[in-house]
């Protein structure tokens, strides 16, 4: 997946069937080891990041 901000991030998805509930489906996505994508994942947690992404409206 590409983000407009940190550019490309790349994730492993893991699928959990809930016993209980043969309809729902528990679905994980984790940062790929050996890439940088947890540390990009930190940064657009970052207030600095959140305020880099904000767009201004044009009417």
């Amino acid at each position: 997946m590409t983000h407009p901000l940190v550019g490309e991030l790349f994730f492993e998805s893991t699928q959990l069937k809930m016993p209980q509930r043969p309809d729902l489906t528990l679905v994980l996505h984790n940062p790929v080891p050996g890439t940088e994508t947890a540390a990009k994942l930190e940064l657009l947690a970052t207030p600095e990041a959140r305020r880099g992404s904000l767009r201004q409206v044009v009417s």
